[in-house]
């Protein structure tokens, strides 16, 4: 099969980018030929890959987006795929990754009324519902029952359409057979006793991440 992939941006260290990267090289490890549309790639090219660096722009992301969007789906009408794939929102694909959390339910509890007038809030609550509206066909990859329930809350999604994906960690990010001895290294180079911890986040977007909840979970 030809299956083509779609997201906004590529690169190497994303959280959305390396399920993308895992889900194509599985893909193509099982035979299937790769396209990939994408508005800009840093890092590596996976051998045997086809991308495609969609040449539009825009003053803002949700005018380059949506060109971003009609273009990928003219080119599929004159080389056309078996099935497309999307890794960001958008109209026009088969198959969606829900790497991303329910944006309506975001604008609804994070923002104030007049954030719904605005033309970012419409584009994307228009390309979330492009997805996830009850009229759409759209099969989704879902890896988290919480965002699924956000999800057919607000646009009544059927429950058949959603796939259940199971927890996926690298095995370089698992625990190592000599964890506890790790960990009392640890301690000791920070000079912690038995009843301190210690916290470490990385990451941004501390709003989105919960920050602020898991410093109180903590307190």
């Amino acid at each position: 099969m030809q299956i083509a992939f779609c997201l906004f941006k590529y690169f190497p260290f994303g959280g959305l980018q390396r399920d993308f990267l895992r889900v194509a090289l599985a893909c193509q490890a099982r035979g299937h030929s790769i396209r990939v549309y994408t508005l800009e790639w840093r890092g590596d090219l996976p051998a045997g890959f086809e991308l495609i660096l969609v040449p539009v722009r825009g003053l803002t992301n949700q005018r380059r987006y949506r060109r971003f969007s009609d273009w990928v789906q003219g080119h599929l009408v004159v080389h056309p795929a078996d099935r497309v794939v999307g890794f960001n929102k958008m109209p026009g694909i088969d198959v969606y990754f829900a790497a991303d959390s329910c944006f309506e339910e975001k604008a609804r509890t994070q923002r104030g009324s007049l954030y719904r007038l605005s033309g970012r809030y419409r584009f994307f609550a228009g390309y979330e519902r492009a997805v996830f509206g009850s009229d759409a066909r759209v099969e989704i990859l879902i890896l988290s029952l919480v965002q699924q329930r956000l999800f057919q809350t607000y646009y009544g999604t059927a429950a058949e359409r959603f796939h259940l994906l199971p927890p996926g960690i690298s095995p370089d990010r698992r625990a190592p057979p000599d964890a506890a001895a790790v960990r009392a290294a640890l301690r000791d180079e920070f000079g912690l006793r038995d009843d301190q911890f210690l916290l470490l986040q990385l990451g941004s977007g501390f709003r989105t991440k919960g920050l602020d909840r898991s410093l109180k979970a903590l307190a």
